[in-house]
């Protein structure tokens, strides 16, 4: 699993971020940000992120998202929490996946999943997201980024767990501060009892920084892959580099 090379990325696509991805063996990207005809230039497992906690402003398709589903307000990011039990809501992401998959991606990550820690009431939704997901596309690499409250509801149901805020993370626009270490190193070690691939995401301000070596390390001493990129995810820094 220490061998997997990923890469988080929701900036625009184009010559030079298709070779950069390239470099990578999975690419989280933003599915809003490319065509049919550039995704097919990535040779990496191309999964694309879908909020399935926030009402993100993603235009794919046709479809138009449900009113009357805000439930609450992001502050930090400035997104509306929606009830992910809603059927509308549920057919709304669902319609997503249907998208992306038809555009030419191998996978999912759904984001926004920890709402189900403020809103136990979203649970029944995002479980039923992803076994709709899984039942209507076997060979889906499907993700969820933290979501720590309900893994034991859907493991056996996605293929990875994207660890974000891994040693670092992102208080607010463009600005980076340290997690609890301690806390990353429990946390992980509950993952690894589920058969699942864990990525961690960290964020620095520049590749080699102090941000950047804590996450490095912290992956490094679990045995686990990472990405550390800026805090809005919209750079691609080679991983590689000397710690």
């Amino acid at each position: 699993m220490g061998n997997l090379s990923f890469a988080v990325y929701y900036g625009p696509i184009n010559s030079t971020a298709i070779q950069e991805l390239n470099d990578f063996s999975w690419v989280i990207i933003d599915p809003t940000q490319i065509n049919s005809s550039e995704l097919e230039q990535i040779k990496a497992v191309k999964i694309a992120y879908l909020d399935l906690g926030e009402l993100a402003n993603m235009s794919l398709g046709n479809v138009t998202p449900p009113a009357n589903v805000i439930i609450g307000y992001d502050q930090q990011w400035d997104q509306y929490i929606v009830n992910v039990s809603s059927p509308a809501w549920e057919n709304y992401i669902e319609s997503q996946v249907v998208t992306v998959m038809a555009m030419g991606f191998q996978g999912v990550m759904f984001d926004d999943v920890d709402v189900v820690e403020q809103y136990p009431c979203t649970a029944q939704g995002i479980i039923s997201v992803i076994n709709w997901t899984r039942t209507h596309y076997h060979q889906a690499i499907i993700g969820i980024n933290r979501g720590f409250a309900i893994i034991g509801n859907v493991s056996d149901m996605i293929n990875f767990v994207l660890f974000e805020d891994y040693g670092t993370e992102v208080v607010s626009p463009g600005e980076i501060s340290f997690t609890n270490s301690t806390c990353v190193i429990e946390e992980t070690q509950i993952l690894k009892g589920y058969n699942l691939t864990i990525l961690a995401l960290g964020y620095a301000n520049n590749p080699g920084d102090i941000y950047w070596k804590t996450v490095k390390s912290l992956a490094n001493s679990e045995g686990i892959p990472s990405f550390v990129s800026n805090w809005d995810l919209c750079v691609i820094w080679l991983q590689n580099i000397a710690n």
